[in-house]
């Protein structure tokens, strides 16, 4: 077991020019700042969380291979409660995604591969893209048009 460490032992020689202020919440903290969008897409995981169990929860009545069971499912889909669920999970996912694809071009090196590294309107686009061309594609099997 080795020494315990001494309490000082991070104390500077000398005490600094300036004394560090002690934390205060800022004035009109929810009025000022982007407080609430930072707050709401940290949310967003709680969306995330629902959506993921509906997800899980419909593949397990799938896997019991019980008709029954299965009709009752989707009926239960045609509740208001549901519908306004998939709505809301629909809207809050869809501006959490955009937000996520938009802080990817700030956390991009200078250079990429010794390349120098392109526009943010690309990779904000080509993102974007990429988004919107799945979530079509997505549709477009589940509701049986293509496959």
């Amino acid at each position: 077991m080795s020494a315990r460490a001494r309490v000082d032992s991070m104390k500077p020689l000398h005490p600094g020019r300036t004394r560090t202020a002690p934390p205060v919440m800022p004035e009109q903290y929810w009025t000022r700042g982007r407080y609430l969008p930072y707050i709401l897409f940290g949310a967003c995981g709680f969306l995330i969380f629902g959506v993921a169990f509906d997800v899980l929860h419909t593949i397990w009545l799938l896997g019991s291979h019980d008709p029954a069971r299965w009709q009752a499912h989707l009926a239960s889909y045609r509740h208001p409660l549901y519908l306004a669920f998939h709505f809301l999970s629909l809207v809050g996912l869809t501006w959490f995604g955009l937000r996520f694809f938009g802080l990817f071009p700030k956390t991009q090196p200078k250079k990429i591969m010794g390349a120098p590294k392109p526009p943010d309107l690309f990779f904000t686009l080509a993102l974007n893209g990429a988004f919107v061309v799945m979530t079509i594609a997505i549709v477009l099997i589940l509701g049986g048009a293509i496959f």
